[in-house]
C-alpha cells in the first residue's frame, strides 16, 4: 500500500498484491516448475480528509472489502 497526494492537494491509495505463480512447463526430457515473482495494482482509492492511522485503516478496509480479500489479509492462516 501506498499513499501520495497530487498536484491540487488530492489524497490517493494504491494497494498491491505480490505472490508466487508455479508455472508447469514440458522439456524434452521432463516437466519442469518455474517459479514466477507477479505483483499487480489491485486497488486505487481516492483518500480524502486526515491521513491518521484509523483513518488510513478503514480506507485499506475498504479496499480490501471490495476486492473480497479482507478475511485472508487480515487472518493469514485461514
Amino acid at each position: 500500500m501506498d499513499m501520495w497526494t497530487d498536484m491540487n492537494l488530492s489524497s490517493f491509495m494504491a494497494v498491491t498484491a505480490h505472490w508466487i505463480e508455479s508455472i508447469t512447463t514440458e522439456t524434452l526430457s521432463r516437466l519442469q516448475k518455474i517459479l514466477n515473482l507477479r505483483a499487480d495494482l489491485v486497488g486505487f482509492h481516492h483518500v480524502p480528509g486526515r491521513h491518521d492511522r484509523k483513518h488510513l485503516a478503514h480506507a485499506f478496509l475498504f479496499v480490501t472489502d471490495r476486492l473480497d480479500i479482507t478475511e485472508k489479509v487480515t487472518n493469514p492462516l485461514s
